[in-house]
């Protein structure tokens, strides 16, 4: 999934999801204009362990028992949470453009995950 909003998904006047294609041009007929192409994520997450989580990822943990809130601060946004194995990580906002090459995100059935395709050092 390109995080930039190019080709994907667009709402069309109607309300109708529709496809969109790079020239921003709706194909079911509706009169042309700037569409703008909503992300399928609504917030981004870097961990203070150096990986990244989608609000969606950060929700099914909180869901499932794997992370508990320990401390949310609203300004600036930072949330502190215990990990199943009882560590602390700290999850601050970031960019998708921020990323770095490598990570990336991937939808799949209406859920964002961040991949990090990177090779890692063995230890």
């Amino acid at each position: 999934m390109n995080p930039s909003g190019d080709g994907g998904v667009a709402a069309s006047p109607n309300g109708d999801d529709e496809e969109r294609s790079d020239d921003a041009t709706p194909r079911s007929g509706a009169e042309p204009g700037p569409y703008m192409v909503a992300r399928p994520f609504e917030g981004l997450f870097e961990g203070s362990n150096g990986r990244y989580y989608t609000d969606w990822q950060v929700r099914e943990r909180h869901r499932t028992g794997e992370w508990r809130l320990c401390i949310r601060q609203r300004t600036p946004d930072r949330r502190l949470v215990e990990t199943g194995d009882g560590a602390l990580l700290l999850l601050t906002p970031t960019d998708a453009d921020a990323l770095p090459a490598g990570v990336e995100i991937r939808v799949a059935d209406g859920c964002a995950r961040v991949v990090d395709t990177r090779r890692r050092v063995s230890e």
